[in-house]
């Protein structure tokens, strides 16, 4: 199935489509050579069972001598009397009355009165036999010399007998239509090579390479408009991925600069209850700011932007950075696994992916519990394990979702439902998958797998 696959495509594939198509003329061309061919065959083998007739007429004429007995044949001979030659021989006599041999047919008599001395004529003696009859004269005396195809074996066709020919040659006609097909894989793959190669380039098109347009080289002119629309495309999408950038950068310099004034003007206000509960709505307003540039940023990664990275270097970075909101939540963090675990892909979003994991358990997991961060060895990946109450099957496709939250418990921070999208975000930029399973002993196992 994988050979006839790479022979002819897909089922719905442009190749397949090709070979089908000139094979398909293939057969109708080999169809009307062999029509062809038959045609031809039967005119040679008619030509030619005329001509070896004719010959056999004049020689049984000239062995005619009117003196000797049976005009000198010898009707007892294979010719007169066998029944498994080619051809049957007689002599008749001016009346048509058979001297030498036996032949009768209807066909026969019409044919004798427009006879001219010495000039054979050619007559169906049936459907399927063929006569010469040829008129010779001694002296006084005049003979009519008859030869004629055999009834036995006489009435197979013509296809029958070019056919026989052709399986004495099928070696040769075997290894013709193994030529014919390879040159017709060979015609097809060299045709759809110009579109392998484009489809190569429209794949290496991202983010980091935006500018890359497709290459109308070697292309057949009924491409170039394809990929004249596409380029085409390319520019829009383009310049609307430049537009998104500049706004996401617009915007995070004319946020940063209100917060950090309005953050100032909040010092200033004495009451400490109502100071302290707008500070935390700014680190609310902020850290949901951050996050949207994180998710933005982690929807437009590309693998343009990987580069080696070290899974157990980036979790132990991480633990060191939340280590202190950790111990204010009154919990522990651990790290554990494969050391080292290399792996390949964006360094700095992989640890804001495991931070938002970390952040997110610490959120859910009771006080003087731990979270463990255990870096796979297997596939390449993480483990966030935790002591929370854990996530109900039918929220945990839903939970990746932007702006979902899980249901509240009194250890959670309010949170703002982006960061396990930014989590799904970053898994999906760089082949990998996130899902959600149940910890013996309660809590959840949050794993974050790259592929094999």
């Amino acid at each position: 199935m994988k050979l006839f696959t790479t022979l002819f495509g897909d089922r719905p594939s442009l190749q397949r489509s090709l070979v089908f198509n000139i094979v398909l003329a293939l057969v109708f061309l080999f169809a009307l050579v062999i029509a062809i061919l038959i045609r031809e065959s039967y005119e040679h083998l008619r030509e030619r069972t005329e001509l070896r007739l004719t010959l056999e007429a004049v020689e049984i004429a000239g062995q005619i001598d009117p003196a000797s007995e049976n005009l000198g044949l010898d009707s007892d001979g294979f010719r007169f009397r066998s029944r498994d030659g080619l051809y049957h021989y007689t002599v008749l006599d001016q009346t048509g009355q058979a001297i030498v041999g036996g032949e009768q047919s209807d066909a026969i008599a019409p044919v004798l009165p427009g006879l001219v001395a010495g000039q054979p004529q050619i007559f169906a003696l049936s459907e399927i036999r063929t006569g010469v009859i040829l008129r010779t004269i001694r002296g006084d005396d005049e003979w009519y010399v008859l030869v004629s195809t055999h009834a036995k074996g006489s009435g197979k066709s013509p296809i029958l007998v070019f056919l026989d020919e052709l399986s004495e040659n099928a070696y040769f006609v075997l290894a013709g239509l193994i030529a014919v097909l390879g040159a017709v894989f060979v015609t097809t793959r060299r045709t759809l090579r110009p579109l392998i190669t484009i489809s190569q380039q429209a794949h290496d098109i991202g983010p980091k390479s935006t500018g890359a347009r497709l290459s109308s080289d070697n292309l057949p002119s009924e491409i170039l408009p394809l990929v004249a629309a596409v380029n085409g495309a390319f520019d829009r999408l383009e310049k609307g991925y430049r537009a998104q950038q500049d706004f996401s950068s617009n915007v995070a310099h004319e946020v940063r600069t209100p917060l950090a004034v309005l953050r100032s003007s909040i010092e200033l206000i004495e009451d400490a209850q109502v100071r302290d509960g707008l500070k935390q709505d700014v680190r609310r307003l902020d850290q949901l700011f951050e996050q949207l540039i994180d998710l933005s940023r982690a929807e437009a990664l590309g693998p343009a932007s990987f580069q080696p990275v070290d899974l157990h270097l980036i979790a132990v970075d991480v633990a060191s950075d939340m280590a202190s909101l950790a111990v204010q939540c009154g919990k522990s963090l651990a790290v554990a696994g494969a050391d080292p675990c290399p792996a390949e892909g964006h360094a700095g979003l992989l640890s804001i992916a495991l931070g938002n994991l970390v952040r997110n358990a610490l959120s859910y997991s009771p006080e003087g519990t731990e979270v463990e961060i255990l870096v796979l060895d297997t596939n390449p990946g993480w483990q966030v394990l935790d002591r929370g109450p854990g996530v109900p099957q039918a929220q945990k496709s839903a939970l990746f979702q932007r702006f979902h939250r899980g249901a509240a418990t009194p250890q959670q921070t309010k949170g703002s439902g982006i960061g396990l999208a930014i989590v799904k975000s970053v898994a999906d930029a760089h082949g990998a998958t996130v899902t959600i399973s149940e910890r013996p002993g309660g809590g959840s196992i949050f794993t974050f797998e790259f592929a094999a």
